[in-house]
């Protein structure tokens, strides 16, 4: 761990107050300097570090000359000196962390492994600090009324536990942003801004592989003019199953072509995978760094795919962010994910967020796409109020007749979810007892759940019972959806939108049966049923449903 000294100075512009990691170093600053505490770790010496300015903007501002008594000259620099090696040094620095904020640690493990040594990197990093070219953050910040905020994610979610870094026995551990690696109080962190010069324009080739459709070109156009008018922020409400990720990709190549950096972020770690593969098709010979974990944090690229989490990594870099799947876990409620998309924003950048169920306040500029390709309505759910038995103990016989009656219908396969595993095992078994149909089980603790899927997509399956893992991401053509206890906690508005979605996606199959079986309608389940409906009054009044169910 490396520890700090606070120290003060004078210079032709003024006296003030410093952190430097080594007296040695204050040589090289170029100017007059005495240190006013021992070595402390990074949490300490920002906390002594504001006591000290309190006091020299007060009464006791007579202590500097007091202090200037205990200055001592820098040397004269000379060709070959510490000096020109720091600003090499430095120069590399600023070059690895531009557009980033990462622990010091990592820096020294990159720099070690390309031949840095530590004490060149100290030097180095001191000279950046004093010049304002590095920001330096302690681990925690401390804020009103005794709370202590990690600078990394933004949470006052920590504990104090023994360190083996800086010895103490209550040194404060971030319980929200272990997953990037272990954040304590005595961590210092270190970023750097990205580039203030003018961005260079350049040529970006986009080739789409698929043709938009009148939804989708609207919507592409519209969020070109958003960007000329710079309103900040947009939300690409779009229906499932509308296509809204493709209606971005011309605004990332006006952004690329003006020479910004744009990040496309996505909750969910499959997706990212998928989503870098999409991109380097439509943007042949673009370099495109992708974000996630294993991969690693200094990854080149201009245009940027990262799970939320790595973008806790970013500072002030990107001109644009689009954020797909607004509404996915773990992004959706995460104060510490919107802590850390908002700080990746470059000053004046501008946010495009894309879901298909918007929560909360809407911003000033949304764009809807609000019917599929093949221009038929989206199905929209039926409620059915019906008591349906705890499923501890579940037999086929508690089953509601209307659940029976619509899933032994052998016209459709049928995809059935529950709020839990336990629920989904007890339905799976009723349901297998109750139908002569063949029922499969999935959920996310299932080892041959991949397996199982493709089962249903084959065929070799007429029910499949699954918890909410199969909300997104998945498609099967010509089934139909059941929500059992839709009325649980755990099925958001945004869950059974998303379930409802599951159906009608292919222009061979654009109709079929959605149905929320609870024992009482609760208010997600009707605002579900809403903000579908109304994005068929949307689509119906813009003239795009033209297929036959539109009638």
């Amino acid at each position: 761990m490396q520890k700090l000294q606070i120290f003060v100075y004078k210079s032709p512009r003024g006296s003030g107050l410093g952190l430097v990691r080594h007296p040695e170093h204050l040589a090289e600053l170029g100017l007059g300097a005495a240190l006013v505490t021992s070595p402390l770790s990074s949490s300490q010496a920002y906390e002594q570090l504001a006591i000290w300015k309190r006091r020299l903007r007060g009464p006791a501002a007579r202590l500097w000359p007091l202090l200037a008594r205990g200055f001592h000259r820098p040397h004269l620099q000379l060709a070959g000196s510490p000096l020109e090696e720091s600003e090499r040094v430095l120069a590399r620095i600023r070059q690895v962390l531009t557009g980033r904020i990462i622990p010091e640690h990592r820096l020294l493990h990159l720099l070690r492994a390309e031949g840095y040594w530590p004490s060149q990197v100290g030097r180095a990093l001191d000279l950046g600090v004093f010049r304002g070219e590095i920001v330096q953050l302690p681990g925690f910040r401390n804020e009103a009324w005794g709370v202590k905020r990690c600078s990394r994610c933004g949470s006052a979610n920590a504990q104090p536990f023994p360190c083996r870094n800086c010895g103490s026995l209550e040194c404060l551990l971030c319980l929200e942003c272990s997953t990037l690696g272990e954040h304590r109080a005595c961590s210092t962190l270190l970023a750097v801004g990205g580039s203030d010069s003018a961005p260079e324009r350049q040529r970006v080739e986009l080739v789409l592989n698929v043709e938009l459709t009148t939804a989708q070109r609207q919507a592409s156009r519209e969020l070109l003019d958003f960007w000329e008018r710079r309103q900040g922020k947009a939300l690409v409400w779009a229906a499932c199953g509308a296509g809204k990720t493709e209606v971005a990709f011309a605004l990332i190549q006006r952004a690329l072509e003006e020479g910004h950096e744009v990040l496309f972020a996505i909750p969910r770690l499959d997706i990212v995978r998928e989503m870098v593969q999409r991109l380097r098709s439509s943007f042949p010979g673009l370099e495109i760094a992708a974000h996630h974990g294993g991969q690693p944090w200094f990854a080149p690229g201009r245009l940027v795919v990262a799970t939320t989490h790595q973008v806790l990594h970013f500072y002030r870099r990107f001109g644009l962010v689009v954020l797909d799947e607004v509404d996915a876990f773990p992004f959706q409620g995460s104060e510490m994910l919107r802590f850390g998309l908002l700080r990746a924003l470059a000053p004046g950048g501008q946010l495009v967020e894309m879901t298909a169920t918007p929560a909360g306040p809407r911003p000033e500029r949304v764009i809807t796409i609000p019917a599929r390709h093949h221009g038929f309505p989206l199905p929209e759910p039926e409620l059915v109020v019906d008591r349906l038995p705890p499923w501890p103990g579940l037999q086929a016989k508690g089953l509601p007749a209307v659940v029976v009656d619509a899933l032994g219908e052998k016209e459709r396969p049928w995809l059935v979810f529950a709020p839990t595993i336990a629920a989904c095992t007890a339905l799976q078994g009723a349901l297998a007892e109750a139908l002569s149909r063949r029922v499969g089980l999935c959920h996310a603790q299932l080892p041959t759940r991949a397996q199982v899927i493709e089962d249903f997509r084959r065929g070799d399956l007429d029910i499949l019972v699954t918890t909410s893992v199969l909300e997104r991401g998945v498609n099967f053509p010509g089934i139909g959806v059941m929500v059992l206890y839709a009325d649980h906690e755990l099925f958001s508005v945004s869950a059974l939108v998303q379930m409802a979605g599951r159906v009608g996606r292919t222009a061979q199959e654009p109709t079929g049966p959605v149905l929320f079986v609870a024992s009482r309608a609760a208010p997600a389940m009707h605002q579900a049923v809403r903000l579908i409906r109304e994005l068929n009054q949307e689509a119906r009044r813009r003239g795009l449903l033209t297929g036959e169910a539109s009638a």
